[in-house]
């Protein structure tokens, strides 16, 4: 049970009624309607203000068709990369009449006397719009005029079959990946181990340890149920759990379950529930009194109610906690933040009441529609207008292999971070427990990516500070999926470090120190140094009371 206090912000608000984002997360009509009201009034509010934007606007499309415009896209907008862009005259002009306009609304919102998260919804939404109507979206790209001169027309009709395929398959999503690349089990999940203890909502994964010796104490690993776990077991050169088998670690891993209407009523201790039995199976196995514990994303969440559920009981049977992107609170100032509005939370409920779980499509659409140059158009470019098959990327496959959340989790899950329930104690209660993360005093190892969207590292920072204990954290340079997917050899890698626990992630991101390389390295450190004595390597998977059953990747991950 969750006490339900009241709150002026829920998770985020996208665009249900306008039928581009579903109503998990989407746009209620009402703020839609009302932020478009406020930029389409604002020549009557603010006549003087449009009229200086609209001069401006004049001014630069006159340099623009008389060649003196000096506009140009950011360097990290890669939409206008062909060369074509530039070179030729008549596509340079239309790249930067696009531009003069995106601009010329961008400043208009700028103006808007509203108040600031009203302003950063206005700039959202108009961003939506400008980014579907760049040129780069339509057959004027010169790559899609280019192949279409030299297949005769054929790359055309493979778009438009593509097309056909998505408005039928992907409700209307360009596809990002090329399924049919890549099978569980056969070319992805491919380390060997078994499943040795099952429950309704989760299968445990025990791994054939890869060397002679292993830690004396377990790694018991609780992946987001958002998404498939296989994500920690993407490929041998990307596995970080072949990283760890290979480091002398004991590794258990939780498979949770697809979830269907009929679980609807799972909730937040029915799924700490089942870690903590699939964490008894683990050390029960190993014949260790406590393990350490990794918790990925939403994984993380629930972890962090596992132990606060411990610690109210008293039970001393995790030594440290690792947390990879994970917030257990919504920033006001994120992307998803700045898009909420009073009435989604309601909405949310409903939907998911009312279908029993919530759709994993609906919250990749959701994500992708956060970045949409990225996650959508350059995919449209890709599939249509150049008629390619999508890419066969693992991690996209992997994104892509969605999973559904039941109507309780996900609406609890919504109150959690909305509410900043998890940095005050006792403010939510989780199986008839008041959750209190001050009374978890593990050691904590923290990751956080710096360009992530999804989880912002300022705000995993600062979540680091619910909890009782010593921590350490690192800041990783790349994005959600890529921070935690950081395998040693890339040498682009870099993470940043800073011993100091400062309240403010300015200032201690102003004291860290770059490091070069994987944060793995560093990490396995600090794991290692918590791991116990090493011992002899189990030569069977499973004990007397737990027997392996299925082989890894099990199957419920195999489950549609």
């Amino acid at each position: 049970m969750s006490r339900v206090a009241k709150t002026d912000r829920t998770m985020a608000e996208k665009a249900e009624d306008i039928g581009w984002v579903p109503p998990m997360l989407g746009f209620e009509s009402r703020g839609f309607k009302e932020t478009l009201k406020a930029v389409l009034a604002s020549p009557l509010r603010d006549p003087a203000s449009v009229l200086k934007h609209q001069a401006a606007l004049a001014t630069e499309m006159f340099k623009v068709l008389t060649g003196q415009s000096t506009l140009a896209p950011e360097k990290s907008d890669r939409r206008f990369a062909d060369s074509t862009w530039q070179d030729n005259p008549m596509y340079r002009r239309m790249m930067q009449a696009y531009l003069a306009n995106t601009n010329y609304w961008q400043s208009v919102v700028d103006d808007l006397k509203v108040e600031e998260t009203d302003r950063e919804r206005a700039r959202f939404f108009i961003s939506l719009f400008t980014d579907a109507f760049s040129p780069t979206n339509t057959m004027a790209h010169p790559a899609a005029l280019k192949r279409m001169l030299e297949t005769g027309g054929d790359s055309l009709k493979r778009g438009a079959k593509n097309m056909l395929s998505d408005l039928v398959n992907e409700g209307g999503m360009p596809s990002m990946v090329d399924k049919t690349a890549f099978k569980v089990g056969e070319n992805l999940a491919m380390s060997e181990g078994a499943v040795v203890y099952r429950n309704d909502l989760i299968e445990l994964i025990q791994y054939k340890p890869l060397v002679p010796q292993v830690r004396q104490r377990p790694f018991f690993m609780l992946p987001p149920p958002i998404n498939k776990f296989y994500i920690m077991d993407l490929t041998p050169e990307k596995s970080m759990i072949r990283y760890l088998l290979q480091k002398g670690q004991q590794v258990f891993i939780v498979s949770w379950r697809n979830p269907k209407p009929e679980h609807s009523e799972w909730d937040f201790n029915t799924y700490a529930s089942a870690a903590r039995e699939a964490l008894l199976a683990a050390l029960d196995i190993s014949g260790a009194k406590d393990c350490n514990i990794w918790g990925g994303c939403a994984g993380g969440i629930i972890g962090s109610v596992m132990l606060a559920q411990m610690a109210a009981r008293n039970e001393r049977l995790v030594h440290s906690f690792t947390l990879n992107v994970t917030i257990l609170y919504m920033p006001m100032d994120s992307q998803m933040g700045i898009m909420a509005t009073e009435g989604l939370l309601n909405k949310a409920r409903k939907h998911t009441a009312k279908k029993g779980v919530l759709d994993g499509k609906e919250m990749s659409r959701m994500f992708a529609w956060l970045r949409p140059n990225d996650l959508v158009w350059s995919y449209w470019v890709n599939n249509y207008l150049l008629g390619n098959k999508p890419p066969a990327f693992d991690i996209l496959y992997w994104n892509c292999d969605n999973t559904r959340l039941t109507s309780r989790f996900h609406t609890e899950l919504m109150d959690i971070v909305a509410n900043k329930w998890l940095a005050h104690p006792g403010e939510f209660e989780s199986g008839g427990i008041p959750i209190d993360l001050k009374k978890v005093d593990c050691d904590v190892f923290a990751m956080a990516g710096d360009t992530d969207h999804i989880t912002p590292w300022k705000n995993c920072y600062e979540s680091t500070m619910f909890f009782g204990g010593k921590c350490e954290f690192v800041l990783s340079n790349s994005g959600h999926i890529q921070a935690m997917i950081n395998p040693p050899g890339n040498k682009k890698s870099l993470y940043f470090t800073n011993p100091a626990r400062v309240a403010s992630p300015e200032e201690w991101l102003a004291g860290a120190k770059p490091n070069q390389g994987s944060w793995w390295d560093r990490w396995i450190v600090w794991l290692t140094e918590r791991s116990g004595d090493l011992v002899a390597a189990p030569t069977a998977l499973g004990n007397a009371s737990h027997k392996a059953m299925d082989p890894a990747p099990g199957t419920y991950v195999l489950e549609p």
